[in-house]
């Protein structure tokens, strides 16, 4: 059944895929798109909420009707209605850190192995701290870069891809989001769906859609076991050692800076070792 599964949900990826590539306008279709752990599903949540369209996680068939669709996919210029959400990339390797873990964990619970638990046992040491990111978070960055996994380039990859002066593209950064939810959605829905988004409607849906209406928690409140793990920007200070740092410098510190990211040249210096 696990494979039967997985085949479908293949099948209804790039089946949505090619649907939008070719007939994206006519149903149509929006786009959610970020590298993994940006906000994305809670973004989609949102629009698709605003404008009263389905927003279908995991189709196992192609979607033929009009709807929000959430992917990391690489960029592709045939897609129109695109949403692109950026977030601070420190935050997304810290999130993605306790992504990983938290699978290994569930994995245990369930008496399995996961795939990759033998690569972390040789990266970090058998019996490692999962909870310890900033002891490991430096291996863990370049072994994603090696071999990234779901989204198959790496965060400065994708974000290149998609961020910059490109056509049917709006972007929006996570933190502006978060900062002020109900504003956001006002600006940018109306460039793709070509009518005006209430005011009234944006504090709705951005009310229904909060941290802690979601997880019963309060932003800043951190559930390491929930997908929903924090809901906080600026998280990465609490993580980063001076070498993960000067690591995430020499990788993506140009495109934090063209992102408008607080990285002054310098800064990864200036962090504890």
């Amino acid at each position: 059944m696990g494979l039967i599964h997985d085949n479908l949900l293949r099948l209804g990826v790039h089946g949505t895929r090619l649907l939008g590539r070719y007939f994206g306008e006519h149903l149509p279709l929006y786009y959610v798109c970020e590298y993994q752990k940006s906000g994305g599903t809670w973004l989609g949540q949102m629009i698709a909420d605003a404008l009263q369209i389905p927003f279908p996680q995991h189709p196992r068939l192609p979607v033929a009707h009009t709807a929000v669709i959430h992917n990391h996919w690489g960029y592709d210029p045939r897609l129109r209605r695109v949403f692109y959400l950026v977030r601070d990339g420190r935050d997304v390797l810290v999130s993605l850190w306790f992504h990983r873990m938290r699978e290994l964990a569930v994995a245990r619970e369930r008496g399995e192995r996961h795939s990759h638990a033998g690569v972390y046992e040789r990266l970090f040491g058998a019996g490692f701290d999962a909870a310890d990111a900033r002891s490991h978070l430096a291996r863990f960055l370049e072994h994603e870069l090696r071999h990234p996994r779901g989204t198959r380039m790496s965060w400065g990859q994708h974000v290149e891809g998609w961020a910059f002066d490109r056509p049917h593209v709006v972007r929006l950064r996570y933190e502006d989001l978060l900062a002020d939810t109900a504003g956001e959605l006002a600006r940018i829905i109306p460039l793709h769906s070509g009518r005006p988004l209430d005011a009234a409607q944006a504090r709705a849906t951005a009310e229904k859609f909060t941290f802690a209406r979601q997880t019963g928690r309060k932003a800043g409140q951190e559930d390491r076991a929930s997908f929903r793990r924090k809901g906080v920007a600026g998280d990465w200070v609490n993580h980063f050692s001076r070498e993960t740092a000067e690591r995430f410098e020499h990788h993506f510190g140009d495109t934090l800076r063209r992102l408008g990211y607080d990285a002054a040249p310098g800064w990864a210096g200036r962090l504890p070792v």
